[in-house]
């Protein structure tokens, strides 16, 4: 089940969220919001298409999208924003947004998160206190630079549907359940953008550190299988602290990571056009069948209907 899910999840957990909705039909975009104890939850319906509609963020706000399509113009960059995606906004930055698919029979839709700095720093000074800085990220901090404009796996969407239900519930536990779930998708957060900073000193000096060389050695030899051998003689570490620090970095073991980056891979060459077989076998995956249920386990569609729905969102 996708994020596209999160908007009919919200429509049968809460009735008044229906009516308020299609009460604002001739408004060009209507706001739904929920407060938790330390977050916000928005939902935007946006019903005409518009360009360079300016939005300033006063904190550190996790956009999802649900339907249709956004073109985000930030820090002279533009780039689609589309379903299955997420981007972060810094506190006080600005972004201007597109809207080129809006009509009234079939609004844009998207939500925002509002997360607290003071909880932020409070899961990682815990995360900085159980594991030990490492030289190659430093500690473990929300970094302003990396906006996490990505597509999300799974298991993010799914935390994302059920804190959608969850601020729509009434119930004596709903902020207790909003602020556990908030925790996790801060630490995921944190965690994509530690991998990302690891990667990004990839294109300045791929030899900084020996799990940098490592590194560097499974992204150019993707589609071959893995050496492990070999990944830990460029490390210059034992077996059992290669794999302790690898995962303590990134938060997987290299095979698991080597598994990941190839279907990113392939994501990234289907947005591109390129057909599901070719995308599979330039990827490194020689089976199709297994190439689409790694690819379902990521990202919660077939590649094929992935490829799909990008597409169309390109119309």
């Amino acid at each position: 089940m996708a994020v596209l899910a999160a908007k009919s999840v919200l429509k049968e957990t809460d009735s008044k969220v229906n009516r308020a909705r299609s009460n604002q039909l001739k408004m060009v975009e209507n706001r739904i919001g929920f407060a938790g104890l330390e977050s916000e939850l928005s939902i935007y319906d946006t019903y005409e298409s518009a360009n360079r509609v300016g939005l300033d963020s006063d904190g550190i706000t996790l956009c999802g999208m649900l339907t249709g399509k956004k073109v985000v113009h930030c820090d002279d960059v533009a780039f689609d924003f589309l379903p299955q995606q997420s981007f972060v906004m810094s506190p006080n930055q600005h972004i201007d947004i597109d809207f080129p698919l809006a009509k009234e029979q079939a609004p844009t839709t998207c939500l925002t998160i509002n997360l607290s700095q003071a909880r932020i720093q409070q899961i990682s000074d815990q995360l900085n206190f159980k594991n030990k800085p490492m030289m190659e990220i430093g500690e473990w901090r929300y970094r302003d630079s990396d906006h996490l404009h990505m597509d999300l796996s799974q298991p993010t969407q799914s935390l994302l549907e059920r804190l959608v239900a969850l601020y729509s519930e009434n119930s004596d536990e709903r902020d207790l359940m909003i602020e556990l779930g908030i925790s996790e998708l801060t630490v995921r957060m944190l965690q994509q953008q530690a991998r990302n900073f690891l990667l990004k000193q990839l294109d300045y000096d791929p030899e900084l550190t020996g799990l940098h060389k490592a590194l560097q050695h499974i992204e150019n030899y993707l589609d071959l299988p893995l050496d492990t051998e070999q990944l830990q003689k460029l490390a210059c570490m034992s077996r059992s602290k290669f794999f302790q620090r690898f995962k303590q970095q990134l938060g997987c073991t290299p095979g698991e990571y080597q598994m990941q980056r190839r279907i990113e891979v392939s994501a990234n060459k289907l947005k591109q056009g390129m057909s599901v077989t070719q995308a599979s076998i330039e990827s490194g995956f020689q089976n199709v069948s297994h190439f689409s249920r790694r690819f379902y386990l990521r990202y919660g569609k077939s590649p094929t209907e992935f490829k799909r729905l990008n597409t169309l969102a390109e119309c």
